[in-house]
C-alpha cells in the first residue's frame, strides 16, 4: 500500500472517530441518555407538593423578578375608523421557579415541559386591550422549564389594542401605538417586571402594506402599584397609493372646477357643469370622512382642503347664476358704471394696454368680442372724451358676462394654487 492511500485511510478513521465522539456529546446535552419512566417520575416528584396558587419563591415577602420582551411576527391593521391597532405576536417571559430544580447529573435531563395549568405563570393581562381581557396563554400551552429552576414562557396573541390616532396630516402621517401588559392581581412588591434584551425582536416578521415601521422601544412605568410593560410601535403610513387613488384626483377635479368660466353662457351647460362639480367634492368629502375616525381631536388637512373645493364650487354656482341672469339683459337696460369699469380693466389686461399714444380702439388688436368702432383717431381740435363716450355705447351684457369669466378663471387659479401648495407641503413636511 501507497503511503498516500495509508494517510487517506488515516485520516477518514479519524474523522469517523471525531463524528462518532461529536455525536455522543450531543446526546449526551439533549434528552437522548434517558427513558420515560425517569422522566414521568421526576416530574411526579417535583409537582407531588407543588401548588400553582403560590409564588414560587420560597421568602414570599420577596418580590419575583420576571424579564420580559416582545416579539412581532407582524403589524395585521391599523383601524383609523376604529383607532384600534392589530399585531400578532407573542411575549417571552422568564422567571425563577425556585421549586421546580433537579438534579441533572442523575436524571440525565436539563429541562422539562410542563402544561401551563400545572405550575405557577403570571396573570398577565392586555391592559389597553380593545375588546379582550382575559390572561394570556392557556391550558394548551407547555413552559419549557429547565434544571436549574428557569422558566420560559411563550404565550402567543393577536394583540387587538387602543391606539389614539392623530389624522392630522393624513395620509402624511405618522402614529405611535402602544401595546401595555400588566399584572392584574398582583403589585410589583410580589411581582416585578423587568425587560429582556432585546426589548422588541421580529420572529418571521412581515411587514404591512400599508404601515412601515419607523422605529420601536419598551419602557417599564413603576408610577402605579403594579409594573407596566410598554411597548411602542412608531409607524408612518405609505402614502403612495393614497396620492395616485385619492390626492390627485381631488386635486384635478379641484383645477376642473375652474374652467366653468370657459364654457361661453351661451353654450346651456354652465350650471350643469357646475353641479356636477360640487356633487363630485361632495363624493370625495364622503370617501374621506369614511376613512377617518369621528372625533373632534383632531381634523385631517385634506378633509379642510376638501370642505375649501366645496366653497369654491358653492362660490362657482353662485357666480355662474349671477352671470348668466346678467347675460340674458335685454340690450335695451343700461349697464352700470361698474360694470363698464369691469369690462375696460378685463380689455386693458387681456389686450396689455393701448397701442402707443394714439387711441386706434381698445387696444392694439380686437380682442374678445369685435366692437364695431367707426373711427377713433384723435382729430385736431376733437374732444377725446366724446370718442370715448361714443365707444362705450357700443358695450352690451355679453361684455360684461365675458369679463366676469375672465376675472373669476383667473382669481379662481391663483387661489386654487395658493391653497393647494399651502395644504399639501404642510402636511407633507410636518407628517
Amino acid at each position: 500500500m501507497k503511503f498516500g492511500d495509508k494517510l487517506v485511510e488515516m485520516i477518514s478513521v479519524r474523522l469517523q472517530c471525531f463524528g462518532l465522539l461529536l455525536f455522543a456529546s450531543v446526546a449526551l446535552a439533549t434528552h437522548l441518555n434517558y427513558d420515560i419512566s425517569t422522566y414521568r417520575t421526576t416530574m411526579t416528584s417535583l409537582l407531588s407538593n407543588y401548588s400553582s396558587k403560590v409564588r414560587p419563591i420560597v421568602n414570599q415577602g420577596q418580590s419575583l423578578q420576571l424579564q420580559l420582551s416582545l416579539w412581532i411576527a407582524g403589524i395585521n391593521d391599523v383601524s383609523d375608523v376604529d383607532s384600534k391597532m392589530t399585531t400578532t405576536g407573542y411575549l417571552y417571559v422568564r422567571w425563577k421557579d425556585e421549586l421546580l430544580n433537579w438534579d441533572s447529573t442523575a436524571t440525565g435531563m436539563f429541562w422539562m415541559q410542563f402544561n401551563q395549568k400545572d405550575i405557577w405563570v403570571p396573570d398577565i393581562v392586555l391592559k389597553n386591550g380593545f375588546t379582550d381581557f382575559k390572561m394570556m396563554g392557556g391550558d394548551f400551552y407547555y413552559l419549557y422549564v429547565y434544571n436549574d429552576g428557569w422558566v420560559d414562557w411563550y404565550p402567543y396573541k393577536v394583540f387587538e389594542t387602543s391606539c389614539e390616532l392623530d389624522v392630522t396630516y393624513y395620509p402624511f402621517d405618522h402614529q405611535s401605538c402602544n401595546i401595555i401588559v400588566k399584572s392584574w392581581s398582583y403589585s410589583r412588591w410580589e411581582v416585578n417586571f423587568t425587560l429582556n434584551d432585546p426589548k422588541i425582536g421580529f420572529d418571521e416578521f412581515v411587514p404591512n402594506s400599508i404601515w412601515h415601521l419607523d422605529s420601536y422601544d419598551a419602557t417599564t412605568d413603576y408610577s402605579q402599584e403594579s409594573t407596566d410593560i410598554k411597548f411602542i410601535l412608531k409607524l408612518k403610513r405609505k402614502s403612495q397609493y393614497f396620492i395616485i387613488n385619492l390626492v390627485i384626483p381631488i386635486i384635478l377635479v379641484g383645477i376642473l372646477n375652474i374652467f366653468v368660466f370657459v364654457i361661453p353662457a351661451d353654450a346651456g351647460e354652465k350650471m350643469g357643469f357646475s353641479v356636477t362639480i360640487f356633487l363630485t367634492f361632495a363624493v370625495f368629502l364622503t370617501i374621506v370622512s369614511g376613512e377617518l375616525p369621528k372625533t373632534s381631536d383632531s381634523i385631517s388637512i385634506l378633509s379642510i382642503y376638501l370642505i375649501i373645493e366645496l366653497g369654491i364650487s358653492i362660490s362657482s354656482i353662485m357666480a355662474s347664476a349671477l352671470q348668466l341672469r346678467i347675460h340674458h339683459r335685454k340690450s335695451t337696460q343700461e349697464i352700470g358704471k361698474g360694470f363698464r369699469i369691469l369690462i375696460r380693466a378685463a380689455e386693458r389686461l387681456r389686450c396689455k394696454g393701448k397701442a402707443g399714444g394714439a387711441v386706434t380702439g381698445c387696444c392694439p388688436k380686437p380682442c374678445g368680442k369685435q366692437i364695431h368702432v367707426k373711427e377713433l383717431t384723435v382729430r385736431k381740435g376733437e374732444n377725446s372724451s366724446a370718442l370715448e363716450e361714443d365707444e362705450e355705447e357700443d358695450r352690451e351684457w355679453s361684455d360684461v358676462s365675458s369679463a366676469i369669466d375672465f376675472f373669476a378663471f383667473f382669481g379662481l387659479i391663483f387661489f386654487q394654487l395658493l391653497v393647494t401648495i399651502i395644504l399639501f407641503s404642510y402636511a407633507a413636511a410636518s407628517g
